[in-house]
């Protein structure tokens, strides 16, 4: 593919990758929400639990928080972590690639103005 062509399609796939970052960043934002809303929920639960004596199961912030890391561990909140962890990935991903378009970019522009340079003083 000639250097023109290339520098000419370049634009387009950088916008692609802005708009895939886009996406990635509201997927990132959702699950970590998701997460939130899990945490808030299972403390509340934790603190409204009451033994058979009608007293409070985790009396102290202490237990409380025990509780919730060992609740943690369960299999709903494992898939939550697991898609917050897979969409960082992806926004990871995502700028890796779109800083390899505007590296490119910018080279093929050098390129471009070394045979530009180079032609000047042939002719």
């Amino acid at each position: 593919m000639m250097i023109k062509d290339r520098l000419l399609k370049l634009p387009d796939e950088i916008k692609e990758m802005k708009i895939e970052l886009i996406n990635a960043d509201k997927r990132l934002e959702h699950y970590n929400e998701e997460v939130k809303k899990w945490e808030l929920r299972e403390l509340d639960l934790i603190a409204n639990e009451i033994d058979e004596d009608g007293k409070a199961k985790y009396s102290n912030d202490t237990k409380r928080k025990a509780e919730l890391e060992r609740r943690k561990e369960g299999e709903d909140y494992q898939r939550l972590l697991k898609a917050l962890n897979d969409a960082r990935l992806e926004k990871d991903l995502i700028y890796i690639e779109l800083d390899r378009l505007y590296n490119e970019q910018s080279n093929l522009r050098a390129i471009c103005r070394l045979e530009g340079g180079s032609d000047v003083h042939e002719v």
